[in-house]
């Protein structure tokens, strides 16, 4: 829930500018989806998707979308305690190192990130079945 809520959070603020600084529509809202045409350009898209790795070992889960994405000096020390990006007051930096926590230390599974600026972000999350 961490990695979607920031997901959100990150697609809100990046499709808010976009509406606002460079006139692309009506502001996106969640409460008012359909203000933007339904265009993965110009509107929020995440993108969640679950499979079985090949061998039937591990549950894979990505969450992709399609916001302003991070840079490398960001991606280093998202899944660090208390590192935020979000204004004083939106975010506590715990979310993303809670989320690690769980994922690789209480159920050994491994979690990554894929991001460039501009191109969106994707959490790569494995959990074993076993």
């Amino acid at each position: 829930m961490n990695v979607i809520s920031n997901a959100v959070d990150a697609l809100e603020e990046h499709f808010s500018f976009l509406t606002r600084e460079q006139g692309l529509g009506r502001e996106w809202s969640p409460q008012s989806p359909t203000a933007v045409p339904i265009n993965p350009l110009l509107s929020p898209v995440i993108i969640i998707t679950t499979a079985i790795s090949s061998n039937q070992s591990k549950v894979l889960i990505r969450i992709a979308d399609n916001g302003p994405g991070m840079t490398e000096a960001v991606k280093k020390h998202i899944f660090d305690p208390f590192f935020t990006t979000k204004p004083v007051g939106k975010g506590t930096g715990l979310g993303l190192a809670i989320s690690y926590q769980i994922v690789v230390d209480k159920h050994n599974g491994a979690m990554r990130c894929v991001s460039e600026p501009g191109q969106g972000t994707e959490f790569l999350i494995e959990i074993p079945i076993k």
